[in-house]
């Protein structure tokens, strides 16, 4: 068994409220759906941080796309409106 450690955390009122009713309803111990809870965000942090870094990799290596060619292309999948793109820029350069 790993050794464990106590920490103390503070919470606003709601959120210990929805944490103290979660455990109630799931009849799990606070302590575990706390710790589970902080792994999962640990492991999806990381999973986050190891893509930046790969796609950092990639650009140093000369692997990027421009990012003209990458609008292109979701225009083009429809996944981007050229229209709202502009709307959006101009919007940005009057800020």
């Amino acid at each position: 068994m790993a050794t464990s450690h106590t920490t103390s955390l503070r919470l606003s009122d709601d959120t210990r409220e929805r944490y103290e009713r979660l455990a109630q309803l799931t009849g799990r111990a606070r302590n575990g759906l706390m710790a589970e809870a902080l792994e999962e965000y640990i492991e999806r942090q990381m999973r986050e941080i190891a893509l930046i870094q790969e796609g950092i990799a990639q650009l140093d290596d000369g692997q990027g796309i421009a990012h003209d060619e990458v609008v292109s292309r979701l225009i083009e999948r429809g996944m981007l409106s050229a229209e709202r793109l502009e709307r959006d820029r101009a919007r940005t350069v009057g800020a």
